[in-house]
């Protein structure tokens, strides 16, 4: 197997841990009971039960954390576990970017084979999907999508939290990019003549918060049935993924890049929603449009 074509089935294997932790997140997220359940079953092993009867305080300290219906609760553990996961993620790429270890390793083969192997109708593809990824394409979706919740809730909740999830975003991705400084792909193996530095991958890291917020609260304010709510995340993740891999495909962005844009903006798009969840738990209420 030739190092390209390796580095490629790399970026595949890794690409769909992502899709299959994000699938895992929301399953938990969405079957609290069957959390607690488990939980339970755990705490009745005899080694756990001595810490329980020995420790009562910090036993019902540790409980209230994993309680589904508190503020403080079950959502914000997995939400916060979740933030410290990405965050982690992300700074292991980093550190691999700086040091031209680990994943950075299959950047320039990853690269060289795509710009190999493109095709017209392919890249056509990827210049239109790269589109919706765009700074325009993204204050698009975020207008659409907050305006009709905003008009279904009658609340302005769901604009303030498109603000606060791209506007944020956007500080912070142009903050790490001026400090890692990374230089983008070579102009020989690129599609777009695209200015500016590489890691992390701003189409992606706008779209990752973008797309996740808009299917957090479509099925958090909007739909009930659990099949929709499934089809929903899964659109967005397919466009999340689709974006992302077409700045590599394009030649714009190195894999790490992309990656990078995928965890940094999966982290804010959690923190946001967590901020938002417990906001909701503690005051039960929302701002009212007239």
């Amino acid at each position: 197997m030739s190092r390209e074509l390796a580095a490629a089935l790399l970026v595949v294997l890794v690409v769909g841990a992502l899709a299959l932790a994000g699938f895992t997140a929301r399953w938990v997220v969405g079957h609290p009971e069957r959390i607690r359940t488990g939980i339970a079953w755990v705490a009745d092993h005899p080694a756990v039960a001595w810490v329980r009867s020995h420790y009562p305080r910090q036993w019902r300290l540790l409980g209230r954390r994993f309680a589904p219906g508190e503020a403080a609760g079950l959502t914000l553990t997995l939400g916060v576990a979740m933030v410290l996961a990405l965050g982690m993620g992300f700074g292991e790429l980093l550190d691999n970017v700086l040091d031209g270890e680990g994943i950075a390793v299959a950047d320039h083969p990853v690269v060289r084979f795509l710009a190999a192997h493109r095709q017209p109708w392919s890249t056509t593809a990827a210049r239109v999907i790269t589109d919706i990824g765009s700074p325009v394409g993204v204050a698009v979706t975020a207008i659409v999508v907050g305006v009709a919740l905003a008009w279904v809730r009658r609340s302005w909740l769901p604009l303030l939290v498109f603000a606060l999830g791209a506007g944020g975003i956007g500080v912070i991705n142009m903050t790490v990019k001026r400090l890692v400084g990374r230089d983008r792909p070579p102009l020989a193996t690129a599609v777009l003549d695209t200015q500016g530095f590489s890691f992390p991958s701003g189409h992606t890291v706008g779209t990752t918060v973008v797309w996740l917020l808009s299917a957090w609260m479509i099925g958090h304010w909007v739909i009930g049935r659990r099949a929709i709510q499934v089809a929903v995340w899964t659109g967005a993740l397919l466009m999340i993924v689709a974006v992302g891999a077409t700045r590599v495909y394009l030649g714009v962005h190195f894999p790490s890049d992309v990656l990078a844009g995928w965890a940094l903006g999966a982290t804010w798009a959690v923190t946001i929603a967590l901020v938002v969840n417990v906001w909701e738990q503690f005051a039960d209420r929302t701002p009212r449009l007239p």
